[in-house]
């Protein structure tokens, strides 16, 4: 009986730990991606999660303008590329919202290609920010 106890304590501990790693690893998330800056734009990837059983992929971002107020309208981007492995998708500006005069935050989604590894480089591009013509393109690794 004193053997099942102590085993019963290590699980419980070995459980809690995991539970914190996984916390953690969660939490590590959050933290920007990735960012690129043109034209005194700066597009920040900040997050992503996939979605519907793996066929479809959101990312979150914030642009800040460095020289004013962004002009809004239907949407922030116009169908970026995202180039997933070696397959070629379109997404879709799904929403924004205004967090100041000079920043945004919003969410692309994109359907992912049916066939791609559990981790995959990724590659987002854009070449317009509201009316702004430039160059944004910002590399980074997903995990299904």
């Amino acid at each position: 009986m004193r053997f099942f106890s102590k085993f019963t304590k290590a699980g419980f501990a070995l459980i809690l730990s995991l539970g914190f790693l996984l916390v953690s690893s969660q939490s590590t998330l959050a933290a920007e991606i990735g960012s690129a800056e043109h034209n005194g734009i700066k597009l920040t990837i900040n997050n992503y999660t996939i979605k519907n059983y793996g066929q479809e992929m959101v990312v979150y971002y914030t642009i800040q303008s460095k020289s004013g107020q962004l002009m809004e309208g239907k949407s922030l981007m116009n169908r970026p590329d995202f180039t997933i492995g070696n397959k070629f998708v379109q997404g879709n500006d799904a929403w924004y919202k205004k967090v100041s005069n000079q920043q945004y935050q919003g969410a692309v989604t994109v359907q992912l290609p049916q066939y791609i590894p559990a981790s995959s480089n990724v590659s987002f591009n854009t070449d317009s920010i509201s009316s702004q013509k430039g160059q944004w393109t910002i590399n980074f690794e997903i995990k299904k």
